[in-house]
């Protein structure tokens, strides 16, 4: 049995945070998508290589995962560059193996419960009469999300994206998911992706061979996945996702690195072994300073936040529920809250990230220029790599601001800067 794992996405929706990098290696929490589910994938001993297809950015993913894994772990890795971008399906035809076998696909953009992946595909090996598998989940909404329905188990339709959820679903059926982006597949289903037709979206769907395998007698299992599932679609559903890993991770937070005296810690945190938490510090956990990571003196860290490797944060500094990516400094009197910093931007004393409302209303949060609701009441901003700010800048809720820009001092930044 083989993987393959589709990482060739670019991820517009994401921007700024995907203006230089790609999506499936921003981290969270300490470890990056990608690398979750490439690791999930190492621990099932029946699979015996995983093939990353890759496009965008295509360098910057091979560097990643080379450095994180171990030289072992590494040779089991295949790259396979996807010249054109043509939809999932096409992704897949990409890695096939011409020598047909049983194999597991899954997106290189979704997150799972630790463990959880691992554990549905040696689940699904177990099961001698059916061989194949369709991870669902139950988000709190089911707009935007491809949607598949089941009865007793097995899948029985698979809507890709429907534009009317109640219409298109209808009543009959006894489980509604969306399609959470995680299969396991016997090896005849590899003809069904071969010949899979160009949709009416002008794009080759891994979704109209699961369909057509359906129509034509296979039968697949249906498995709800075990806690949160996020799609790492919109900056919110990063923070929402970064919260929940924070939450259910802390088993392996260690404190390794440099605690100065009077440092007051509530809750767990991990210390990595370079990084330094210096005096006057007040952390509420959980919180995560990875490597190089330096913190104080004399700053409020609110619980559930990622400090990136080689990021600083001083004097009279409050951090409250952000990530803050590798080698962003907000050296002193800065207030960021509920919000993404990129790597290597710089805050000028005094800059000022809002999160709430004076209606107390959702953030709006603008995705390739239409305005969409987050869900969240506290969401502050949304900066690119390599951005500064002068003394004094003001940003408010849900604005976000692109990689390389400078911000003047004493700035109100109120709307998107492209």
């Amino acid at each position: 049995m083989y993987a393959i794992v589709l990482a060739a996405g670019k991820g517009t929706r994401l921007e700024p945070l995907t203006s230089l990098r790609p999506k499936p290696i921003l981290e969270l929490a300490g470890t990056s998508i990608l690398l979750r589910i490439v690791n999930e994938l190492l621990a099932v001993d029946q699979i015996r290589k995983i093939k990353v297809v890759i496009h965008s950015f295509a360098d910057l993913v091979k560097n990643h995962l080379e450095e994180h894994l171990s030289t072992e772990e590494f040779q089991k890795i295949t790259f396979v560059f996807q010249d054109e971008p043509k939809g999932t399906g096409h992704a897949v035809q990409c890695a096939l193996d011409p020598n047909d076998e049983d194999f597991v696909v899954v997106y290189g953009d979704v997150i799972f419960k630790k463990g959880f992946v691992r554990s549905a595909i040696s689940t699904q090996m177990k099961d001698e009469k059916i061989k194949n598998l369709l991870v669902g989940a139950k988000p709190k909404n089911l707009k935007n999300f491809g949607v598949v329905t089941s009865k007793d188990g097995l899948m029985t339709s698979l809507i890709e994206k429907p534009s009317n959820h109640a219409e298109e679903i209808g009543s009959e059926t006894t489980s509604v998911a969306v399609n959470a982006g995680c299969y396991q597949f016997e090896s005849r289903f590899a003809k069904f992706v071969r010949d899979i037709p160009v949709s009416e979206r002008g794009e080759i769907e891994l979704t109209s061979a699961i369909s057509a395998f359906v129509d034509q007698g296979g039968k697949i299992n249906v498995r709800l996945c075990e806690g949160e599932w996020f799609d790492a679609g919109t900056p919110w559903s990063l923070l929402n996702a970064n919260e929940y890993l924070m939450e259910t991770e802390q088993e392996n937070y260690q404190l390794l690195g440099t605690i100065e005296p009077n440092v007051q810690v509530k809750g767990k945190i991990h210390v990595a072994k370079t990084a330094r938490i210096r005096s006057g510090v007040y952390i509420e956990g959980p919180a995560y300073f990875d490597e190089g990571a330096d913190i104080g003196p004399n700053c409020y860290i609110r619980g559930k936040s990622y400090f990136g490797k080689n990021s600083k944060v001083g004097n009279a500094c409050e951090i409250k529920n952000s990530i803050i990516y590798s080698g962003t400094h907000a050296a002193h009197l800065s207030y960021v809250g509920d919000s993404i910093l990129g790597e290597r931007c710089n805050f000028g004393a005094g800059t000022i990230t809002a999160n709430l409302r004076h209606d107390n209303q959702s953030v709006v949060m603008r995705v390739k220029g239409e305005k969409q609701d987050t869900g969240r009441r506290k969401l502050g901003t949304v900066i690119g790599d390599n951005t500064k700010t002068g003394i004094g800048v003001n940003i408010l809720p849900g604005v976000k601001i692109a990689a390389n820009s400078r911000i003047n001092a004493g700035e109100l930044v109120n709307r998107d800067i492209k």
